[in-house]
Formats: C-alpha cells, structure tokens, sequence
C-alpha cells in the first residue's frame, strides 16, 4: 500500500495505468455536456428560469453559498453518474476536466491556465498560500482588521510556527467616509524595510468597502523598486467578494497572489475555489498538499492544484461555472449588480431611522450594502425580515453590528422595494 501510494504521488506509473482503463470503456465525451448548451442569456427576467432556488424567499444572502445554474448541476449529476457506474475508467476524464477548469478560469480571469490552480474554497486557498509563501527571518506581515478571520488564522497560523511579525491597521474609521487616497495613507506610513507580505482583501465582508487595489498595486511596484528580488514586498489578495462581481481581469488587479472561492458570485459547484499567480513557475511559494499532476506540466497551476481524492464531480463542473458567467458577460453581470445595489443604498439613504453604512457609488463598493438601524440589534432585522420569507445577513465583525444584504443578478429591483417596505415599519 505504501509503495502504491508513492508511486500514485509521483504519478507517472498510475497515470498510464489510468489511460490504459480509458482506452476500455471510459465514456468519451466532448467538453460540453447534456444541456448545458441550451442556455442563452435572454434577459435577466428570465435567468431565473435557470435555477432550482425556492424564489418564494427573497434572498439577499448569495454571497454566503449560491445556488447554481441547471447548466452546472447538470454536469454534476453527469460526472457523478459516471464515476458511480465505473469510476476508474472515468478517472482519466476527471483530470483532463481539471485541467480544462483551469482553462476556462484563465478565459474568465484573462490569464494563462498555468497561472491558475483549482482548490476547494478560499480558506484552502489562504491556507495554502499563507503557509507556503517564502518568508526569510526578519521578513513580517502587514495586514489589516477588515480581513476574514480565515485569513486572519491562516497568517498567524504561520508566525505563530515561525516567529515573524505581523502588523495590523486599520484602512478607515468608518466605511462611509472611507477614500481611496486615505487608505493608500495609511498602508504606506506602515511599510517598513522588513515588511515582505502585504495581506489584503479586495471587497471587505465586515464593512461591504472595495479596496481600490490598482492603486495599491502601484503602490507595491514603486515601493518594490528600490528592493532587492529576495526582499521585494508581495501583494497577496482574497478576492473572493469581487470575483463573480467586477469586470477585471487578473493582470489589471496587479497583485500577486489571488485566492477566492468559486460557490458565491460564481454560482459554481460547492467545494470548488482558485489561486492564481502572477508567475506562471512555482516562484516565492512553496506546495503544501502535493499535486496528482498526470499531465507532468511544470507550472505554479499544475502543482499548486491539491491532489488526493475528493468532490470530482464539482471539480469536473467547475469549467460551467465560467463558462455561464461568459455567456451572460462580465460587463452585463456587474452592472447589473451595481445597478441593484445602487439602487437599495439610495432607499435606504432616505429612509428614516436607518443607517447607511456602504459608500454610495460603485468606486469603493461591490455587491455588497450595508445598514444600521440604531436602538435595534441587527440580528433582530435579521429574525424580523425572515419571518417576511427575506433573507439577510447579520454580521458583527468589522464595522458590526450590520445587517448585509448583498442583491445579485438572481434579484430584481422588486424585491428591493418590497425589503424597504418592510424596513419602514420596523423602523
């Protein structure tokens, strides 16, 4: 068993063994499946008509877990039928659609599959990312109080084993009077000569604010100018609350590690997430969880992507994730979404008794809006508007208590008017 085991680690004897059961009986198969092309965007009145989700509840909680497209769950129930009838012969098909997500993430994402590796979430991501990436001694880490606490525990996870510094602020006061020139203030005053991982999120789920991360990339470059390779400062990004959401490919972004899961904004299968790199070799990283890497590609994806026997079937599905994102396009998707959430955040600005927490406009916010309502706990809105079949999401980090909602493609401008009506008489 346990040679078997290294040998399936190095990859190359099971490998061809796996190709030797695809030649005898393995379903071929195209890289669309059943159904899948059959959909069309029509118009978002109709999207709706592509989910199973019980739209009886208004729900404004979809960046928790969503639901997902009959195009993805379709490709589930495919790929979960042919590992249930032969799942060795199937193996060999399962990988190359590992590969294939890779790809369409990199179509998405503007950037070359090599760049891209495939995990579960974002904490396995951050995880990943935190424990592997090179730190000398001497080196620390500057991040912030808006960061999620999975990030939080993945980077103190590592000081705590190797003794470096972390360093955390604060990027506002409060989110509304947040600006872009400020948050640039306060990261630069605490750069130090030692400073070797910056540690940052792009949309903050405590505070609903965007970081304006070109800007702090730019920032980084000048900073790393006058840096040797060894110490220049990297700029790592849990992306998880933009991706799905804003129309930026990963080059415009400018950092250089993003890590976010793909069950949210994405509508893809639970379990499934990305890494990408700015660097297409294994550079200033080192793996944690070995690769099954059959192809022997030689790149931060390939090896970066975690081997062992998990969820194939939501691996395999992951690339219809993209591809329905794709067909209903990335500009369409996120003015849609701004558009709701702009429209919620002017309801709420003029309703009284009510807080607006969330910056007006799109510059410094996402999907994401963010209310008060002083005198009252925020999971008593909570409580109150689920008995009115509306979900919401209370949270008490950050900038809490807030109620968040967060309206994505799957809602409508009706749903935000019945949500406010019954905000106005609880208020």
């Amino acid at each position: 068993m346990n040679m078997l085991r290294r040998k399936f680690l190095k990859g190359a004897s099971l490998g061809a063994g796996l190709l030797a059961f695809s030649t005898s009986g393995a379903v071929a198969r195209s890289s669309s499946t059943v159904g899948s092309s059959e959909f069309e965007f029509a118009g978002w009145n109709q999207l709706r008509d592509e989910f199973d989700q019980d739209f009886s509840w208004r729900n404004f909680a979809g960046f928790l877990l969503a639901s997902r497209p009959r195009m993805v769950e379709q490709d589930i129930q495919y790929h979960r039928t042919q590992l249930n009838r032969n799942a060795p012969n199937y193996l060999p098909e399962i990988y190359r659609l590992e590969y294939e997500a890779r790809k369409w993430a990199g179509r998405y994402f503007g950037t070359d599959p090599k760049q891209i590796s495939v995990t579960a979430n974002t904490t396995m991501g951050l995880a990943t990312l935190y424990n592997g990436i090179r730190i000398k001694p001497g080196h620390d880490v500057l991040t912030t109080e808006h960061e999620h606490p999975a990030c939080v525990a993945s980077i103190h996870y590592r000081a705590q084993r190797d003794g470096f510094r972390v360093n955390t602020i604060r990027l506002y006061d409060e989110p509304r009077d947040a600006s872009t020139d400020e948050m640039l203030l306060r990261i630069r005053k605490n750069l130090t000569k030692n400073t070797r991982i910056l540690a940052l999120t792009w949309v903050h789920s405590g505070s609903s604010i965007k970081l304006p991360v070109r800007e702090v990339s730019m920032l980084v470059e000048e900073v790393n100018q006058k840096r040797s390779e060894d110490d220049k400062l990297l700029f790592c990004l849990d992306g998880v609350h933009g991706f799905g959401v804003e129309n930026v490919g990963f080059d415009e972004l400018g950092c250089d590690f993003f890590v976010a899961g793909t069950h949210k904004w994405m509508f893809g299968p639970s379990g499934t997430g990305i890494m990408c790199s700015r660097d297409p070799e294994l550079k200033d990283i080192v793996p944690t969880i070995p690769a099954f890497n059959f192809s022997g590609e030689d790149s931060f994806g390939a090896t970066m992507t975690p081997g062992g026997f998990h969820s194939f079937e939501h691996k395999a599905a992951l690339s219809k994730a993209f591809e329905f994102h794709m067909r209903l396009g990335k500009e369409a998707v996120q003015n849609r979404i701004h558009s709701l959430n702009d429209y919620l955040k002017n309801q709420l600005e003029e309703l009284d008794g009510v807080e607006l927490v969330t910056p007006l406009g799109s510059e410094l916010s996402s999907g994401f809006t963010f209310f008060r309502v002083p005198g009252t706990q925020a999971t008593e809105i909570e409580n109150t508007m689920r008995m009115q079949k509306i979900i919401v999401s209370a949270a008490t980090r950050d900038c809490g208590p807030v109620v968040r909602m967060s309206p994505g493609i799957l809602n409508s401008e009706e749903e935000i008017d019945a949500s406010v009506d019954v905000l106005r008489k609880i208020t």
